[in-house]
């Protein structure tokens, strides 16, 4: 019994031994790996599991979830179920950009309808309910323009019209696509290859039986590397099956081979190996581990059930649980201290095969592959080095360790305490003396002295005591050091550096920005000092500190760096807050400045305490929190430039105001929009995979002036558009400048329905009718006009006749007057004659006496006194003046009634301006008699005294 014990337990103990040995070997080689970004089921919003994984033409990544159909565009996740829910298996996408699925009793594809939204389409139709019952299908190829659907009983071939079915000699286990190939695993059978729709076998694959081939990927030109779950990898070539010894041997069989592909890393051939139970093994063309990532190593599940290398070889794992995205084509490494053992990495130094860390914790070595920039061991803390380790430095084909114990000697015979003056910080060479050292400390200088080969204490500096982090010599052998809270000093030391001879110290006063953070480096051979804002250097002719013009306008936004680390006269790495710069130069003049490749250190570097050591080849060490990386300057992301990508419009929908619901649009042509809907949403995306973060700006030409401010946003809303004719342009770009190609889309926002084409017809005919209307109101108006012309013009011309026949009328009346006028005149003179001649004959009669002749004399007498003006002759003379003076007396004799005939007739001769003697003569009254008539009708007209009676007689016929 014990006997058969120990036969049963004696070899599984051995071979449980080998299997931990392999492992274990394994592991020592895949310590430094590429980043492993995890998405969770919590982040796609999505089953566990993920079955399968592809690729689309445009970038965008889709997987085969249980839940349904998972697509990912860089920035979003979107999850499309199968009508009927099942799980998805598989997924493939052809060059049209349409997404084959496959299910439990369902195949079929998406494909995006004009408004980019994919839409389901089911080939079930052309298949009888008894061929696909039971059946899932678990790959989809598209080979010859035609798109194979497998499950374990049958293969559906469809050519995009039709079905057909593919009789196999047995159950189906996989397919395989290689170069221009389509191969079927048939279970025991070993592999067979279509040709014209017929399944023709592979010579010399049958000898595999009865394991079932799983995998099939390219091997070398012409060959094919194929593998089992438990049976290991076999070359084929030549028609010859041959087992591949690798690395991974004895692993791949014990942890059940699943999934495989081929990735070119640095123009290096790899392949890469999913299991079931043990993650993702990574070979190299001649079998050595280039990695084997676990989820110890930042897997989310050892399960792998898919496997996709992407367009610029990153590398995505679709999982028993999650989906994982490595970027193999990395330029950097890394080791992951996940278990806090090393804490974090403040120095490093290459010495005698050896990767010395100096960390929080202690000093730790491995054996180092500088070949492979890999590990052979595990790290291992050196005796009585625990502590802080701030700096290590090789000088002199030995290892110098600043601790915070003091400083220690690492050589070929071991390591010795050669100081006890704590917290080495900083060691430097003096300049023109090979056998001094003199580094920074806690309190002071310490000067070390090579002497008879060896390396001792030689002594501290006196006279400062400063604390020192950061010290430079500068060309004239003045020591600069900082103080990371008071500023600058400039020590001139004397011959064997053992007293300060003189001191000068620099802070705000003194032109600095501010006393704190300023530091003390070298670039090009001249001493730098960096402050809050910008760089300074020392004006040795006007003995002051000035901004370090040149170099700032160089750096850009690194003026402000905090550190700078030298490689050699030509490499420089500048460190500010989270960001990282690798500058080089050449004579002084700054030729290149990249940020873009470490946008992964943001976060894992110690602010203030980052470190950078040169491995040789352009591949460099930087410290890091957690661990450390390996970045290789001569092996860059190709994906880190957005400049050969272009963003993607994944949705344009337009809304209205008082409706949430949007309406998709033709993303392949301008759009035009009812002006109710003016409300636009534009969703887009780049499908880069990368780390860090992209932003995107857009611009709405015909609305915005400028390009936005650069925003991580991927959906952007513009509100009541007016109507008009727009163009949205969107590109990516990230926090260093580098841009994408732009992606633009034209639409239209239509004008209202008042300023629609028919109603700008309407508007033209009203506007036509409109005009007609205003031509008739016109020439009616015109011709209104006119003859209201024609009327006043026919008024005006009889008034014009009237007028003539007035002035006519005056003239006459004006002859008359003249004549009146000369009338009485003739008439004052002949009754003046008369009233004489009257007198002279009365003289006379009083002489004669002579009857006969008295007689005679009466009788002229009489006569003489009928000459004189009668009644007559005033009625006569009533009538020609008013005929002359418009009815001047029937007016005055209306309106004072009290008027006697002799009144009116003394009133007319008053009107005809004559004078009291000439009236008087008239009357055949005295001018006495006159007065008195003047004065009576002056009452009887009421006239005021000041009132002129001859004035007012002339405005008779005026007032009336």
């Amino acid at each position: 019994m014990k006997t058969r014990y120990h036969q049963i337990i004696v070899p599984l103990l051995f071979f449980i031994c080998f299997l931990c040995v392999n492992i274990g070997q394994a592991r020592t080689k895949q310590l430094l790996m590429p980043f492993v970004k995890n998405f969770s089921k919590l982040e796609y919003n999505g089953a566990n599991q993920n079955w399968d994984v592809c690729q689309g033409v445009n970038g965008v990544m889709y997987f085969a979830n249980s839940d349904g159909l998972l697509e990912y565009d860089g920035a979003s996740w979107k999850l499309y179920p199968l009508p009927a829910e099942q799980i998805v298996r598989s997924v493939a996408v052809d060059s049209a950009g349409r997404v084959y699925v496959g299910a439990h009793e369902e195949f079929g594809y998406w494909e995006k309808n004009k408004n980019g939204q994919l839409e389901y389409f089911s080939l079930i139709k052309f298949v009888e309910d008894h061929q696909i019952k039971n059946q899932d299908i678990w790959k989809i190829c598209i080979w010859d323009n035609k798109v194979y659907f497998q499950s374990f009983a049958e293969i559906f071939v469809y050519d995009g019209e039709k079905l057909t079915i593919i009789n196999t000699p047995a159950n189906v286990f996989s397919l395989f696509k290689i170069r221009d190939r389509l191969l079927v695993s048939i279970q025991n059978m070993g592999l067979y290859e279509f040709k014209q729709d017929s399944l023709v076998a592979l010579k010399g694959t049958d000898q595999l039986s009865p394991k079932t081939i799983n995998i099939a990927i390219p091997y070398g030109e012409k060959g094919i590397l194929l593998g089992s779950e438990l049976g290991g990898l076999y070359k084929y070539e030549n028609e010859k099956m041959t087992p591949w010894k690798n690395d991974a041997d004895d692993f791949l069989k014990n942890f059940q081979l699943n999934k495989a592909a081929t990735v070119s890393i640095n123009d290096k051939e790899y392949y890469l190996f999913g299991t079931i139970t043990q993650g993702l093994v990574v070979l190299d063309k001649n079998g050595g581990i280039y990695s084997h990532i676990t989820k110890s190593q930042g897997l989310q599940n050892n399960t792998i059930l898919g496997i996709k290398v992407d367009q610029y070889n990153n590398l995505w794992l679709s999982l028993d649980n999650g989906i994982d995205f490595i970027n193999l084509n990395s330029s950097f490494r890394y080791y992951h201290d996940r278990s806090g053992e090393l804490g974090t990495v403040y120095s490093a130094a290459i010495f005698n095969g050896k990767l010395y860390l100096g960390t929080n914790h202690g000093l730790y070595s491995a054996v180092w592959n500088a070949k492979l920039l890999q590990l052979e061991t595990d790290f291992t803390l050196i005796k009585d080095t625990q502590g802080q380790v701030w700096n290590l430095k090789v000088v002199d084909d030995v290892l110098f360790c600043g601790h915070n114990n003091g400083t220690f000697l690492i050589s070929e015979k071991g390591i010795g305490r050669i100081s006890n003056v704590s917290g080495g910080w900083i060691l430097k060479e003096v300049p023109g003396n090979p056998d001094l050292l003199i580094q920074g400390t806690y309190i002071g200088l310490v000067v070390y002295k090579k002497s008879g080969g060896q390396w001792r204490m030689f002594h501290m500096v006196k006279s400062y005591h400063e604390p020192t982090e950061f010290l430079e010599f500068d060309y004239k052998g003045n020591l600069w050091t900082s103080h990371a809270y008071r500023g600058l000093y400039k020590l001139k030391l004397n011959s064997d550096f053992s007293s300060v001879l003189k001191s000068e110290f620099y802070n705000k006063e003194n032109g600095l920005p501010d006393d704190s953070n300023v530091n003390v480096f070298k670039v090009d051979q001249q001493v730098v000092f960096t402050t809050k804002e910008k760089l300074f250097s020392y004006d040795y002719n006007q003995e002051k500190l000035a901004p370090f013009k040149k170099l700032n306008t160089g750096l850009k936004d690194f003026k402000d760096a905090y550190k700078i680390i030298s490689i050699d006269s030509r490499n420089y790495w500048f460190f500010k807050k989270g960001k990282c710069a690798r500058v080089l130069m050449n004579h002084g003049e700054i030729k290149s400045i990249d940020a873009l490749s470490f946008q992964l250190l943001r976060g894992s570097t110690l602010d203030g305490y980052e470190n950078i050591i040169a491995l040789g080849r352009g591949d460099y060490l930087i410290c890091q929190d957690a661990g450390f990386s390996i970045f290789s300057s001569h092996q860059m992301d190709k994906s880190l430039s957005l400049q050969n990508h272009q963003v993607i419009l994944r949705e344009i929908s337009c809304n209205s105001q008082t409706s949430k619901l949007h309406q998709a649009l033709d993303l392949e042509n301008p759009g035009e929009i009812a002006n109710s809907k003016n409300n636009m949403n534009f969703e887009f995306s780049l499908p880069v995979y990368r780390f860090g973060k992209l932003k995107y700006q857009w611009k709405l030409e015909g609305y915005d002036v400028f390009w936005s401010d650069p925003s991580d946003r991927t959906l952007v809303n513009y509100s009541k558009l007016p109507h008009g004719d727009y163009k949205f342009t969107v590109r990516a770009t990230d926090n260093y400048g580098s841009m994408s190609k732009i992606a633009s889309y034209s639409f239209t926002i239509l004008p209202p329905w008042y300023l629609s084409k028919l109603a700008k017809i309407i508007y033209w005919l009203l506007f036509f009718a409109l005009i007609g209307g205003f031509r008739v109101v016109y020439y009616y108006k015109l011709d209104k006009q006119k003859r209201k012309y024609y009327l006043k013009l026919q008024e005006e011309n009889e008034e014009k006749i009237i007028k003539l026949k007035n002035e006519h009328l005056r003239e006459e009346i004006e002859n008359k007057s003249k004549e009146l006028a000369n009338y009485t005149m003739l008439v004052t003179k002949k009754n003046d004659l008369l009233n004489q001649l009257k007198e002279q004959l009365e003289k006379l009669e009083i002489h004669v006496i002579a009857a006969t002749a008295k007689k005679r004399l009466k009788d002229i007498n009489k006569l003489i006194q009928s000459g004189i003006s009668s009644e007559e002759d005033w009625k006569l003379f009533n009538e020609n003046f008013d005929k002359a003076n418009e009815t001047f007396l029937q007016n005055l004799r209306k309106r004072y009634i009290d008027l006697t005939p002799n009144d009116l007739r003394f009133c007319a001769l008053l009107r005809m301006n004559m004078t009291s003697k000439e009236i008087a003569s008239l009357l055949n009254i005295s001018p006495r008699s006159v007065e008195v008539k003047r004065y009576r009708l002056r009452k009887k007209l009421n006239l005021e005294h000041e009132k002129n009676l001859v004035e007012f007689l002339m405005e008779v016929n005026e007032q009336n």
